[in-house]
């Protein structure tokens, strides 16, 4: 029978000190799926190498398939060591090898630390599910968490906060009676989530406004939350993840995943005309890296991949028919110029 997605609340995270060193020396005989740069952070915190390593370069089926076997099978455990790519590759060699899967993620603003999802991927385009894998659990051990630059952290928040999209497009149509009416109901639990975050996550830093343990925990639980709290309705589309595949397919290249999101709210708020520089205010205020200039996104990327976007979201072939004013009325041509100023002086 197929394996079912485990929801995000029921997912056993332990936090701590020495976690990784701990726990690594009761594994039994192992593989790892990771990055250079994760494997070079967690190397030290472990107790014993694994018998088999793949660093992840892209979720191409292709590229899982090829290093998955490439990977020892007399092996009892799985375990993926970084951020979302890395996470998601440990997921496929568990369910082909047929071993129980450890999450060690070395930054915690990634949903793959509590899905089971793993994508079929083609290149830079997703087309269903490669395999669904829960893990026994998750190590965020505060130790390696806290070595990661600040952003690869805080960019978790703006995959929370980025739900202000939604909002944002459904605000606008209805008032010009496109879709059904705003509901404040429907809409209470994100709103109410988006405001905790913004009013608690800087009462967690430390007194030279860096991150602590306490911030580690309250950013990794602002991710694991977001599933039970996060908008789902026609009327809220999330345009700005669908940016992301966009920007990242029309460029050929990653960016961090937090951060596009959270560019793509912005972008959608201004566009709907729906109070960009309040979430602007509140990125700011939870170090979440938006802006352009400060993501190494050039002008011409931006627009190739705003470019790309209404087709992304219309590739009925692919199964993707989303309705969303960025579809209907891209921000390309004389509108992305005035996109691009407005970015410019933000």
């Amino acid at each position: 029978m197929p394996v079912e997605q485990r929801p995000a609340r029921d997912y056993d995270i332990r936090f701590g000190h020495g976690l990784v060193k701990a726990d690594s020396a009761r594994w039994p005989r192992y593989v790892a799926a990771t990055t250079p740069s994760a494997w070079a952070a967690v190397r030290p915190f472990l107790a014993r190498e694994p018998a088999g390593l793949v660093h992840n370069k892209w979720l191409d089926r292709k590229h899982l398939e090829e290093t998955t076997a490439s990977l020892p099978d007399d092996v009892e455990l799985a375990v993926g060591i970084g951020a979302g790519r890395a996470l998601d590759h440990a997921k496929f060699v568990a369910d082909r090898k047929g071993i129980p899967l450890i999450q060690v993620p070395t930054v915690v603003s990634t949903g793959a630390i509590i899905h089971g999802f793993c994508g079929q991927w083609t290149g830079r385009v997703i087309s269903g599910v490669a395999c669904i894998v829960n893990c026994e659990y998750v190590l965020v051990d505060y130790d390696l968490v806290l070595k990661a630059p600040e952003r690869l952290n805080t960019a978790g928040l703006g995959d929370v906060l980025c739900g202000y999209a939604g909002l944002s497009e459904w605000r606008h149509n209805a008032k010009r009676g496109y879709g059904p009416p705003f509901d404040p109901e429907a809409t209470r639990d994100v709103i109410a989530h988006h405001a905790e975050i913004v009013d608690r996550f800087p009462k967690t830093l430390g007194r030279h406004g860096e991150l602590t343990d306490e911030s580690v925990r309250f950013i990794m639980k602002a991710v694991q939350d977001r599933d039970e709290r996060m908008l789902r309705h026609p009327a809220a589309p999330g345009a700005d993840h669908q940016f992301c595949f966009s920007l990242e397919l029309a460029n050929d290249r990653f960016w961090i995943h937090g951060e596009e999101c959270a560019l793509g709210a912005v972008i959608v708020a201004w566009h709907t005309e729906q109070s960009p520089e309040t979430l602007i205010g509140w990125l700011d205020t939870c170090r979440v890296k938006f802006r352009p200039r400060d993501m190494d996104i050039s002008k011409p990327q931006l627009q190739k991949g705003l470019q790309e976007l209404p087709r992304w979201m219309g590739d009925k072939a692919a199964g993707r028919d989303v309705d969303s004013l960025m579809r209907r009325d891209p921000v390309t041509g004389k509108r992305f110029e005035e996109l691009w100023a407005w970015l410019s002086e933000v």
